[in-house]
């Protein structure tokens, strides 16, 4: 069975910053209704990892792009100092 809400109010600043689309309405009074689109679909469990296993993942760098080593990332503090883009 297909569930649906629906309610009055007026659209105001943290609903606009939490949903951007609705910054025209700001401070209008609007009508919304929220459907259950698929209320039969059980929600998909991602698999939980801990704080460590999060941690302790790579990132894999795309294809052709070299490693940073220290030396690189020194040279770019430094540029941005010179630069004042800290």
């Amino acid at each position: 069975m297909q569930q649906a809400i629906q309610i009055q109010t007026v659209i105001n600043e943290a609903m606009v910053k939490d949903a951007p689309g609705l910054l025209p309405l700001l401070g209008h009074r609007v009508q919304m209704i929220a459907i259950d689109l698929e209320p039969e679909a059980p929600a998909k469990a991602r698999p939980k990892i801990t704080l460590e296993q999060f941690l302790a993942t790579r990132l894999k760098r795309p294809k052709g792009v070299a490693p940073v080593t220290l030396e690189d990332m020194e040279k770019a503090i430094v540029r941005g100092a010179v630069d004042g883009n800290l």
